[in-house]
């Protein structure tokens, strides 16, 4: 699959650093302090299976890097949050916030009038945006192929139910 193609397709995470595309949310808007962590972006270079599997081994040894920097950086004495922590309600309007996870772009919108709950919420999940571009890539395949490619992709079809 070609840059052109991932984008396209709207892929996201090592589906589209896999074609070439170097983006990643982590250093691209960071949140949660991963702007405090040194670690790299694994790209492939065609967008291969072989390229979102190295992608995916790749980012395991990043995020090792970033679990023994965030060990590194934990100050001495208790870990267990004192007391019983609030259930927060969600502040009257609209909320969009998307974070890496590890199959891609996570996105999660909320709208609320200021109630216990919002009355809205969508998730945009990564697996059911990589599943859609299965329709245009096993045309031609060999049934042999197409355990590779569906492999490679790596849905979790308990997300694409959803």
């Amino acid at each position: 699959m070609t840059a052109a193609e991932a984008k396209d397709w709207a892929l996201s995470g090592p589906n589209l650093r896999a074609s070439g595309v170097d983006y990643d949310v982590r250093k691209f808007a960071p949140y949660s302090g991963y702007q405090n962590y040194d670690f790299d972006v694994p790209v492939g270079k065609d967008g291969s299976c072989w390229d979102r599997y190295f992608c995916r081994v790749s980012e395991m040894r990043q995020s090792v890097r970033i679990i023994e920097q965030a060990i590194a950086k934990l100050p001495d004495g208790p870990f267990q949050a004192a007391g019983f922590a609030k259930i927060p309600k969600p502040a009257a309007g609209e909320a969009y916030a998307n974070v890496e996870a590890s199959r891609g772009d996570l996105g999660i919108y909320l709208a609320s009038d200021g109630g216990i709950s919002p009355y809205r919420m969508h998730v945009h999940a990564p697996s059911f945006i990589n599943l859609a571009m299965l329709q245009e890539k096993l045309v031609g395949m060999k049934v042999s192929d197409v355990i590779a490619l569906l492999g490679s992709i790596d849905i979790v079809l308990g997300e694409v139910d959803r």
